[in-house]
């Protein structure tokens, strides 16, 4: 078991991981907005399970997951799955409270990602207030659990909503780099029930950001505030003011997260 703090080496290694790009670089490069950076950080501090999905290769589904994990409080620990040879043995070891599962994947493209039995494992872990981070190579979260629901896996419809919040990224390749873009947000309820909290289209430059009122009071309910909005400012004035007072680099950008904790108690507290 790792203290979140050491998290970035769970998916490459020391070496990259120490060139990996912080949230505030994702906000810069427009991978994503600073309002959708806003909520997703209430959904981590809260412990909210996160998906990230994309058909291809190289679209920034770990990178995210990676610079997403920087805003968990310092109370939550992780465990790294171990693929095929995982014998969850961490579940007579740790508090689900308290504990995110980071899979690299949900695959069974090498041995080194979870898929049919292990995934029934780690859903039932799930249901026993485990949360996770996870990668899958999916178009919609209505894919992720189609995949999710087929044999070998086989999870029950009543567990699909431990998915979570489903991100996903369109990768497109510009003239001379590629190019990330989160082009929608959804929070899986049971049922399971899809709720967009963001969209966003290259096509015709249009984007929705909690338009409705079933994605606010969706919101609300995950993380447990009725106060929604004051903390949806609150996160992105701090956004703003880090991302104007560089260095935005990730060990910077942890650093300014663990402060704004230790300066909020009540945002770390048990």
């Amino acid at each position: 078991m790792t203290n979140l703090d050491n998290a970035n080496n769970w998916w490459g290694g020391e070496g990259r991981s120490q060139n990996r790009l912080s949230l505030l670089d994702l906000i810069g490069n427009e991978t994503l907005s600073i309002e959708l950076a806003a909520v997703l950080w209430l959904f981590v501090e809260n412990k909210t399970s996160i998906l990230t999905a994309a058909r291809p290769q190289l679209a920034g589904k770990t990178t995210l997951l990676t610079a997403l994990l920087d805003m968990a409080p310092r109370r939550y620990n992780s465990v790294l799955t171990q693929g095929r040879s995982e014998d969850f043995s961490f579940l007579d070891t740790t508090d689900a409270a308290k504990t995110y599962v980071l899979v690299p994947e949900l695959s069974d493209h090498t041995p080194a990602y979870l898929w049919g039995e292990s995934v029934s494992t780690l859903f039932d872990a799930l249901d026993a207030g485990y949360s996770m981070v996870a990668t899958m190579h999916a178009d919609s979260p209505e894919q992720v659990t189609q995949m999710l629901r087929q044999p070998p896996v086989a999870i029950p419809g009543e567990q699909l909503h431990h998915v979570g919040v489903v991100i996903n990224i369109r990768l497109m390749y510009g003239e001379r780099d590629m190019i990330r873009r989160v082009t929608a947000v959804t929070l899986i309820e049971p049922g399971p029930k899809f709720v967009r909290l963001a969209i966003s289209n290259d096509a015709d430059e249009s984007s929705a950001f909690l338009e409705s009122e079933q994605s606010r009071q969706a919101v609300s309910k995950r993380i447990n505030a009725d106060n929604l909005a004051t903390l949806l400012a609150q996160r992105q004035a701090i956004l703003e003011e880090w991302l104007a007072s560089p260095p935005n680099d990730a060990a910077s950008f942890a650093g300014r997260v663990a402060k704004f904790y230790e300066s909020n108690p009540s945002n770390t507290s048990e």
